[in-house]
Order: C-alpha cells, then sequence, then structure tokens
C-alpha cells in the first residue's frame, strides 16, 4: 500500500453526520424510522498510511455496541487486508510472492485470493490498462513505499540520486515492462487451499535477475471498504459509509436530508484536478461505492512534462493521456478502484466507450483541454 499521505479526492456532507437534525419531523428511509438515529464516527490513521473513517447513524441505545465493532472486527478486518495485501507487510502474502522464485508456488489466504481474482477480471476486461504486475515500474519511477520515508536514500541498482528530476534508463523501464504480463500469473483454489503460482520469465540487467512483483495498492483500499461495508451491515447497521484515504468509499444510506440530494442518499464531492481547491462534480448516492483515481495527486515533473504514481502496461512508465482524473460508482469499491485507474490509461475516447459499457457502473472524468478540463460522464444530469 501507498505510504504517501494524500490530500481527500472525495468529500462527504459532513455536517449531517456530525450533528443530528433537529427538525422535529418524522424520518423513515427504506421503512426505517430514523428520527431519533443519533451520529457517531471513529476514525484511525493506523492502516494503509491514510485516514479510515466509519460513519454511522443508529438508535442511541447501539451507541456502544458499534463501538464495539469498530475495536474489534473492523479494526482486525483493516489490520489483516492491509497486512496481507502490502508489498512490506512482516506477513503479507504479496511480499511472500514479490520475494518468491520465478515459476514458484505460494499458498496464500482467501483475503488475497480474492483480491487478486477481481484484480484478475479487470485486467483482462481492460486490456492490461489496469495491471497489478507493474510493481517494479511503479518502483523504478519511485512511487513505491520507500520512497516516502524520510530517511531515503538510493538503494536499487536503479536508483537515482534525486529520481524527481532524473528519468530512469530506458534498459529498466523495457526490462521491468517484461514482466509485466499479469496472465503469467496463476491464482487457484485446490481442496479449500488457495494458491498463487508465481510467473516464470525472468530478466537480467547488469548482472541482476529479477522476476514479476505485484502491487495491490489499486485494488486494496476498496477490498477493504467493501468489506467493512459488509460487516457493518451484518450487524444491522445500515445507515453510514465507510471512508478509506478519501478514494475509496463505500455507502451506505444516509439518515439525514441533505442538499439536493433525496432523503437516504449521500451528497459526495470529487476534487478538482486544477489547483483551485473546487470540486469538479456531485454525486448523489446511497447503497454504493466511489473511487477516484487521477495524475494529480502523486507526481513530479521534468522538463514540462508529468510523471505520476500510474503506470501504463503498454510503456512501463507513467500514464501520458488526456484524463486527468476518473471516478467510477457502482457496486464494489474494489472494482470502482480498478476501473478508475484503468479509464486513466485508457484516454478519454477508449475510456468512455469502455466504461459506458460496464453494467451497474457510472463513470465522469475530467479530460484536460487548452482552457483546463472539460467533463465527460454516463450519469444523468441530476448525478452531476
Amino acid at each position: 500500500m501507498t505510504q504517501k499521505r494524500l490530500k481527500a479526492m472525495i468529500a462527504i456532507a459532513l455536517s449531517a453526520v456530525l450533528v443530528a437534525t433537529l427538525c422535529g419531523c418524522s424520518l423513515v428511509v427504506d421503512g426505517v424510522d430514523v428520527t431519533d438515529y443519533t451520529a457517531a464516527q471513529y476514525t484511525t490513521y493506523d492502516y494503509f498510511n491514510t485516514n479510515s473513517t466509519v460513519s454511522c447513524y443508529l438508535p442511541a441505545e447501539r451507541a456502544e455496541e458499534l463501538k464495539e465493532l469498530w475495536e474489534g472486527e473492523i479494526k482486525e478486518s483493516l489490520k489483516k487486508v492491509e497486512g496481507l495485501l502490502s508489498q512490506d507487510g512482516e506477513n503479507s502474502d504479496i511480499r511472500a510472492f514479490n520475494e518468491a522464485a520465478a515459476g514458484e508456488i505460494l499458498t496464500v489466504d482467501a483475503i488475497t485470493y480474492e483480491a487478486l481474482i477481481l484484480a484478475k477480471q479487470v485486467y483482462k476486461e481492460t486490456d492490461g490498462a489496469f495491471n497489478p504486475a507493474l510493481a517494479l515500474s511503479v518502483d523504478l519511477w519511485g512511487f513505491s513505499p520507500r520512497f516516502s520515508e524520510k530517511d531515503y536514500i538510493p538503494e536499487k541498482p536503479y536508483d537515482r540520486e534525486d529520481y524527481k528530476k532524473e528519468l530512469p534508463s530506458e534498459e529498466y523501464v523495457d526490462a521491468f515492462l517484461s514482466l509485466s504480463d499479469f496472465s503469467e500469473t496463476v491464482i487457484y483454489e485446490k481442496d479449500g487451499t488457495y494458491y498463487v503460482k508465481k510467473s516464470a520469465s525472468t530478466v537480467v540487467v547488469d548482472g541482476e535477475t529479477y522476476t514479476q512483483t505485484l502491487d495491490l495498492s489499486g485494488i486494496g483500499k476498496g477490498y477493504c471498504a467493501d468489506l467493512i461495508a459488509d460487516i457493518m451491515r451484518e450487524h444491522g447497521f445500515d445507515f453510514g459509509y465507510v471512508d478509506i484515504g478519501g478514494s475509496s468509499i463505500s455507502l451506505l444510506k444516509n439518515a439525514r436530508r441533505e442538499g439536493q440530494a433525496e432523503l437516504g442518499e449521500w451528497e459526495v464531492s470529487v476534487l478538482a484536478p486544477d489547483k483551485s481547491g473546487g470540486y469538479y462534480f456531485k454525486a448523489y448516492l446511497k447503497d454504493s461505492s466511489l473511487s477516484t483515481s487521477g495524475s494529480y495527486q502523486q507526481y513530479y515533473e521534468i522538463d514540462g512534462v508529468r510523471y505520476s504514481h500510474i503506470i501504463d502496461g503498454k510503456t512501463g512508465a507513467p500514464y501520458q493521456s488526456d484524463v486527468l482524473t476518473a471516478s467510477v460508482y457502482g457496486k464494489s469499491a474494489a472494482l470502482a478502484d480498478a476501473y478508475s485507474t484503468a479509464l486513466c490509461v485508457m484516454g478519454s475516447e477508449k475510456a468512455s466507450e469502455f466504461a459506458a459499457s460496464l453494467k451497474g457502473y457510472t463513470y465522469t472524468m475530467a479530460v484536460g483541454v487548452e482552457s483546463g478540463y472539460r467533463v465527460l460522464t454516463n450519469a444523468d444530469g441530476r448525478t452531476v
């Protein structure tokens, strides 16, 4: 998981979360009287190196039950998902995969298996525009967790003295790209045990042998948001939301009326890709998930060219399409995470065509133009 603390890309109207409406009128959402529900919110910075927040409306007598759920099952889920899917966790399945020999077969946790299956699905659907097998390329361009450490010093053969001022060697770009065929990684289950067979491909550069490595940061936070939202529903907490990092959000129902939203919906806004600090669209959602990706949060510029953390699997370099940011909303936060990344890589023409074919998902993109950006979407007029 990325170790860089990001400015929140998605904002939810929090006034209604923190202060219950005292209108004296009855509020019924999907057959549930929520008039006397009160608000509770818990946040931690202990996982994914970003804020993870659970906000909930609930009967006052269930407040202690939610607190226990937060301190127990929810935090345990955050810890487990991050631990399994991170690249540097002590018991990480992804770390074990990355350190394994080419062609090796490893047993993995059910969570890792599920996340990898979802990643495989989107990799195939997007023709590789979403590709978790680009971890070496991500590291080559300076966007792995180690680059954000205060005591970072060059340690790899391909490291530059100042990676934000000097581009990597084309030799390494091409070599690492040759290891990024995710279809070569086999994921399967047998007799209740989950396995991953690592690609047998290797490449040698300057006497050093490299194998395929994975980076699930493009799907991990969304996967975790989905998991926690399911936990809340299983315990009867149907009003609230889960927000991990301000870019991966799973929404339940809203128990208060806000702005232009219908009763039960949340009003969410997505940060504009310019430096205005404003938002480029609003959506009104319930029982849905929303994820945003873009080139304007993690990047550096060299000679006027922006190099972001999203790597194009066709070039092995940061993507250079006209899509500045893409948001996807639908049932799964994990899939929305992966789809929004893929849309950025594809470019607006191909992305619009692909996203329009997705059943149950809506997209909004900010596309760069000379005057700033224009918005492309398949959402209805009220949503944007």
